[in-house]
Parts: C-alpha cells; sequence; structure tokens
C-alpha cells in the first residue's frame, strides 16, 4: 500500500525522485544538494536539466550568473584564479611526447625526463643526456659574459695558430727536364708572322649581303610565310590537324629541313611538353643520377666552417672526454706546458689524463634549483615535476622566458608553447542580451589555454650508429 502524502508538501521536481518537502525551499536545496545523476540542477537560474552536458552549457552560455563557471565540469569559483588554478590542476590536457631515441611515448614532460635521465631509453643513455644538460649550461656560462667567451679561445689560441693555417695545393713543379726542355726551345729559330693578304676585290659596303645556300635555291613569298605564321599551333594535344605551314609552301621552300618536315605532314609544335621531367631524363631514362661532390657537402662547409672561424660551440661536444669531437690538445699551452679546463675554471692539469678525470667528477650535475622559487631538487625529473605542477605557488610556468629554462633543464630535448586547449577551440556562440546597454548582442565564451610540452632536437645530437648483426647471438649456458 503506498504511503499517505500530505498533499500540501512539495514534491521534488525531478521525475525520477519522489520525494516530498515541506516547503519550496528545502526542495531546491535538495536538488542543490543532491550529488545523484538524476538531478542536473541549476540553483542560479532554478532550471532541470536532463544530462550533465546540458547543464554545462547551460552555464557557459550564461556569463551574467555563471561567469567563474569551469567549462569542463561545470564548478563554479568566486574568482578568476580559483577557476584558471582548478582546469590547470584537474582537468590537464594529455601530452604526446615521443623519444627520438626509441621512439616510446609519454603523457607528461616529467615521465619523458625520467625515462631520459635514469637510462631506461634503449639508444640514449643517462650520461649521454647529462651530456646534454652540462653542454647546455656552459653555452649559456660562456656567452653570459664576453669576458669568460674571451678566455676561452684564450685557451686554444695556440692550438688554432698552430692548425688554423691551410693552403690548397697547387702550382708548377719545376724539375731539370723542364729546364733543360726550356733550353732547347730557346735554340729553335721561328720565323715571324706575315699577314695574310687577299687579292680579291672586296665587295661593296653599300650591296646586300649574298643569300644564304637555303635561300638561294628557294624563292620565298612574304604572304604566303605571314599567312604560315597564323597557322602555327601551340597546343600539346598530340590529336591536333593544324600544321607548320602547308604541303605546298613546303614544295616552294626547297630543300631545307623546316620544308622535308612539313611537306611530309609531320606535325612541329612550338612549345614541347616532358611531363614535368628535365631533358637528361627524356634523352637517358636509365642514366643513374650524379652523386653529389664531396667538396659541397655538409661535411665539407663545416670543416671549412672550422678553419675560417674556429669551433662550432653549440653543435661540438668540445668539452666532453666521450665525446668523438674531443681533443685535449686543442686547450694544451705550450709555454706553460699544461692543460686548461675547457669550462669557466681556471685549473691547469700536466696530462690529458688529469683533465679527463677533472671534467668527469668535478663538472658534473649535482643539485638543479629552480630560478623563481629558489628551491632545490636533487634530480631533473623532480624539477620537471614542479614545473609541470601549475597549481603550486610558484609560477617558474608562467615566466616568460620559462621556455629558455626549459631549454637548459632537458638538455634541449624538450620545448613549450601555450596553446588553446582542444576542448575550447570550437566555442559556441549564443544571443544574449546586454544588462549595461539592454541589446542582444552574441556572446563567445572564453577560451582556456595549457602548455604544450614538444621533443625537439639538441644541436649537438649525433645521430647513433647502427649496428648490423650477422648470424645468431650465441646462447650460454647458466652454468
Amino acid at each position: 500500500m503506498p504511503a499517505i502524502v500530505d498533499p500540501n508538501q512539495v514534491k521534488c521536481t525531478v521525475p525520477s525522485c519522489d520525494l516530498h518537502f515541506a516547503t519550496v525551499k528545502e526542495m531546491k536545496r535538495h536538488k542543490r544538494d543532491n550529488d545523484d545523476e538524476d538531478h542536473e540542477y541549476c540553483y542560479e537560474c532554478d532550471e532541470d536539466f536532463e544530462c550533465e552536458d546540458d547543464l554545462i552549457q547551460h552555464k557557459v552560455t550564461r556569463p551574467d550568473k555563471h561567469d567563474k563557471a569551469c567549462r569542463v565540469c561545470g564548478q563554479e569559483f568566486k574568482s578568476d584564479s580559483g577557476l584558471k588554478r582548478h582546469i590547470e590542476k584537474s582537468h590537464k590536457v594529455p601530452q604526446k611526447l615521443a623519444c627520438i631515441g626509441c621512439g616510446d611515448t609519454f603523457y607528461r614532460a616529467c615521465l619523458f625526463i625520467e625515462h631520459l635521465e635514469y637510462g631506461h631509453c634503449k639508444v640514449i643513455s643517462a650520461p649521454q643526456f647529462q651530456g646534454h644538460i652540462i653542454h647546455k649550461h656552459l653555452i649559456t656560462a660562456l656567452l653570459k659574459d664576453g669576458n669568460a667567451y674571451a678566455r676561452f679561445q684564450a685557451k686554444q689560441a695556440r692550438y688554432e695558430a698552430a692548425h688554423g693555417d691551410f693552403e690548397e695545393e697547387g702550382g708548377v713543379c719545376l724539375t731539370t727536364d723542364a729546364l733543360e726542355a726550356d733550353e732547347q726551345i730557346e735554340d729553335v729559330k721561328y720565323a715571324a708572322l706575315r699577314p695574310d693578304v687577299s687579292n680579291k676585290v672586296s665587295p661593296d659596303l653599300h650591296s646586300p649581303y649574298p643569300p644564304l645556300p637555303s635561300r638561294a635555291r628557294a624563292s620565298y613569298n612574304v604572304d604566303e610565310v605571314a599567312s604560315t605564321i597564323d597557322t602555327m599551333s601551340i597546343s600539346h594535344d598530340d590529336n591536333s590537324d593544324t600544321f607548320v605551314g602547308s604541303q605546298q609552301a613546303a614544295s616552294t621552300y626547297g630543300g631545307s629541313q623546316y620544308a622535308t618536315s612539313t611537306a611530309s605532314g609531320r606535325q612541329l609544335k612550338v612549345w614541347s611538353q616532358n611531363d614535368g621531367k628535365s631533358a637528361s631524363n627524356t634523352l637517358f631514362p636509365n642514366a643513374k643520377p650524379t652523386p653529389v661532390s664531396k667538396e659541397f657537402s655538409i661535411a665539407a662547409h663545416d670543416e671549412q666552417m672550422e678553419r675560417d672561424h674556429g669551433i662550432n660551440i653549440m653543435s661540438t661536444r668540445f668539452w666532453d672526454p666521450q665525446s668523438p669531437d674531443w681533443n685535449p690538445e686543442r686547450f694544451y699551452d705550450s709555454v706553460l706546458g699544461k692543460y686548461n679546463c675547457p669550462f669557466v675554471c681556471e685549473r691547469t692539469w700536466g696530462t690529458s689524463a688529469e683533465l679527463n678525470a677533472h671534467i668527469r667528477i668535478d663538472h658534473r650535475l649535482g643539485r638543479t634549483k629552480c630560478p623563481a622559487c629558489l628551491k632545490y631538487f636533487n634530480s631533473s625529473t623532480a624539477l620537471m615535476t614542479h614545473c609541470e605542477s601549475r597549481g603550486s605557488k610558484c609560477q617558474i610556468n608562467k615566466c616568460d622566458d620559462f621556455n629558455l629554462f626549459l631549454d637548459r633543464l632537458s638538455g634541449g630535448f624538450l620545448a613549450v608553447s601555450e596553446e588553446t586547449r582542444p576542448d575550447h577551440i570550437n566555442n559556441p556562440s549564443v544571443m544574449i542580451t546586454n544588462p549595461n546597454t539592454g541589446r542582444v548582442e552574441r556572446y563567445t565564451p572564453p577560451r582556456a589555454s595549457y602548455l604544450q610540452y614538444k621533443v625537439t632536437t639538441p644541436p649537438d645530437w649525433k645521430e647513433p650508429a647502427k649496428v648490423t648483426q650477422v648470424g645468431t647471438p650465441i646462447k650460454r649456458s647458466q652454468w
């Protein structure tokens, strides 16, 4: 038997809810505080909706009452900063970061840095990744102060002076045989050259030039040639029946090649078409392309630039003992008999082995510091996580030079740009009444942005050498 309901009570306006309340105010509070999916209710406008998407769309298109509502979940806030922090913290856009070494993808920048820093990549090792970070810090230190870069050039000045003069081979080799040949040439006496005088009478300068052989055998009719030119075809259609000239004109023009071709009925075109192919490809379709000369290769250009201007500190690992670009003799001082440190360091060493150990131990990275909040972190992954947490009090990710800081932090493997959220690109526009003017105007909701991280290639990156394995690997016994 159904329960007896007091007729003075107010039933919930949601069809799927059978509750009754003493007053309308209690019923509205019930719909506002109810977290069930069936109660999609706007307390400010006193409207019910069938689904959550309709409620969110309603809040987005009513800026007069819901100007600080989240467009993703519909939650409302009291300030714009609170709304922005909520979107950045609770509704992060997943990233698609593909490692340039092994190809694995990551949806967070901190996970990508962790993949490189702790040696999880099959191609890029952990020391190699740390070397890219050290290279970025070294370049920043050298270019930050002009005195530091001048001192760096002075450390390798003696090496550049000893190895910087390059002369191309050339000239003429003089041997004893060549000198004897010159003496024999002097003994030979040549007769003086005399002008060749002709006894023929020169033609009259005012008379016309004699006709060409082809024109001498045929007389041309100017009117017929003009009419022939008017009928020339410039079409590329092979089925065209227009001929350059006529058979009658061809017989009149004698034995020239032009007349022979037209007399035979062969169609001549003013312009030809090779379907975008060059003349060499048309004449020799099976010929192989000419290889590029090594003289004009990128490696030759880099070598020439190094001879003229010295090493390229941006793309050369001149400081890394584990790199093929490393040459300790470049920083050897022949006067002191010691090796200078390539870093912003004035220490010298007696042998190259001591210099290598100094670079690997004393110039390796330790703790990293956030330049905004000055907090120290034990790893690059922890600092990257700190930068991605846009809900924290630190504003490092909102700085104008955050992209430069990220470039040094990641060793050149990451870049960042501010993009519009994918769910905010196609903003719906609605017509609403402006409360200030009383006019109906078109309203477009504001767009929210996010930080889009991208994987980049460091300038000092070297493609790993591909090793081809011949045969099958030998399986060793565990005993």
